[in-house]
């Protein structure tokens, strides 16, 4: 029994398919072909070998070779001014063209009579978060502020806020799933913390070598308006005040939210048993 070769698995097969590939996408640059066939011509080739790189019957390898053949001719040809194979590079394209409106309007087709896909519970949990996060980006102009609460009079049962610390900045959760923009006021709150950390972490090595040209000044008499250390210790006596006025504001802010906490259960708790009592 014969041998059988694969033909994409030959190396004489790939060299000559790649050679007639690059005969034919030359014939279709700019400076080769005429500008109204230039980009339809291409990307027609393109998709041909697209469509027929996983060939392996030798007689279909055999025609396919030999129509990118003819094509290059042909190309060369119209190039060349031949009217006769011009006409036929038309007539190719507008065949082309018309195969594609044609495939495009059966997908459209089809595409209307495929069912719907019914989306698995954790699916539709995961689509009704990217809903609810693009939604809730950016702050509604009337939404009262949470100070405001609580309302004297709430449609149906009231529910009582919850308040949470996140990393030192106080807020309080009112439903699930938090509002998209509700956690990008806290991630910009606590990245401002942050860099104030870090510069205070900078700061105490800047103060070490402050000490030491200050030490040096001295080992050589010289004479400065102030120390060096005089200047860092002020830098850092305002990066204290500023993440100590950040945490007393934060502080204070969780004091009232609080407070509101304890006065909506006090208002759910009468709530609850003027319901009781009427029922």
């Amino acid at each position: 029994m014969h041998k059988v070769v694969v033909p994409k698995n030959s190396g004489i097969h790939r060299f000559a398919c790649l050679a007639l590939y690059r005969a034919l996408l030359r014939q279709c640059s700019a400076s080769a072909l005429a500008a109204p066939w230039r980009n339809e011509t291409k990307s027609l080739v393109q998709n041909r070998f697209r469509r027929y790189q996983g060939l392996e019957s030798p007689s279909q390898v055999s025609n396919a070779l030999k129509a990118g053949y003819k094509t290059l001719d042909l190309l060369d040809s119209a190039m060349k001014g031949n009217k006769s194979d011009a006409s036929r590079v038309n007539g190719i394209l507008a065949q082309a063209r018309m195969a594609q409106k044609d495939r495009m309007a059966a997908q459209r087709e089809m595409n209307k009579t495929k069912p719907v896909k019914v989306l698995s519970p954790k699916q539709a949990r995961k689509k009704e978060n990217v809903r609810l996060a693009e939604a809730t980006r950016r702050r509604h102009p009337n939404t009262a502020s949470v100070l405001a609460r609580p309302y004297p009079e709430v449609s149906g049962k009231r529910g009582v806020p919850v308040l949470v610390n996140a990393r030192g900045v106080p807020f309080l959760r009112i439903k699930k799933p938090q509002p998209s923009n509700l956690g990008g006021v806290l991630r910009a709150k606590l990245e401002k913390r942050w860099k104030c950390i870090e510069a205070r972490d900078r700061l105490y090595t800047d103060h070490l070598f402050a000490k030491d040209e200050d030490e040096w000044d001295g080992l050589t008499d010289a004479r400065e308006h102030c120390k060096w250390t005089e200047e860092v210790s002020l830098a850092q006596s305002e990066t204290f005040r500023r993440v100590r006025k950040f945490d007393h504001a934060n502080k204070a802010m969780a004091d009232k939210m609080w407070k509101v906490v304890l006065k909506e259960r006090t208002l759910a708790a009468q709530e609850r048993s003027q319901t009781q009592q009427s029922g």
